[in-house]
């Protein structure tokens, strides 16, 4: 549609107020017809959730940067795709992770040439007031992540670190429902199993 993505820092401010009050589907609507408003309100509502998508998934803030510009170039311009305009969270969602899985398999190819890691660690994400012990678990936690396959490894991080619902999850990742909670069970067996692993040493 040839909309560009907002700028905050440029841009005139949307009174917050009137913003929460439109549905996402009629902002949808106003931004497919070029209401500008319109789409300073959508990337003002969800720049924080698909950022936060980002940051649990990329060690990079360049690449978190880079994946919410794209997420939001992509949504723009295909809105008048969406065949339910209610359901924009998830399918925002669903562009970001698809932006993250494509920056994994470039730098599984990059990573044979410059050792460049881009998988955010939870260690280095806890906050200053996590005890060396919680620091700890965490570390162990991303040892067992690290052996997950990136299927698997999503839907966790989307579900424990981002805290979504399952069936934001679903869209996010494109699949059932069910497969979701497969893959999350599966996550949760081997970061149990790991943990076990690493105690009874």
């Amino acid at each position: 549609m040839g909309m560009a993505v907002p700028q905050p820092d440029v841009t005139p401010v949307i009174a917050l107020g009137a913003a929460e009050r439109v549905a996402d589907a009629d902002l949808v609507r106003r931004a497919i017809a070029n209401d500008t408003w319109a789409i300073e309100a959508i990337y003002r509502r969800y720049v924080r959730l698909v950022a936060n998508v980002a940051q649990r998934l990329l060690r990079s803030d360049a690449e978190v940067d880079d994946v919410v510009q794209e997420t939001f170039m992509i949504a723009y311009q295909q809105l008048p795709r969406l065949a339910e305009p209610a359901a924009l969270k998830g399918w925002l969602a669903r562009i970001a992770v698809s932006r993250v899985h494509r920056r994994f398999r470039w730098s599984r190819f990059t990573r044979l040439f410059t050792g460049a890691e881009l998988e955010a660690s939870l260690h280095d994400q806890a906050t200053d007031a996590a005890s060396p012990e919680q620091r700890a678990e965490l570390a162990l936690i991303d040892r067992a992540l690290a052996r997950m396959s990136l299927k698997v490894r999503t839907p966790w991080v989307l579900r424990h670190v981002v805290g979504y619902q399952l069936e934001d999850i679903a869209v996010a990742c494109e699949c059932s429902l069910a497969t979701v909670k497969r893959r999350i069970a599966e996550a949760e067996a081997i970061v149990k199993d790991h943990l076990g692993d690493e105690a009874a040493r």
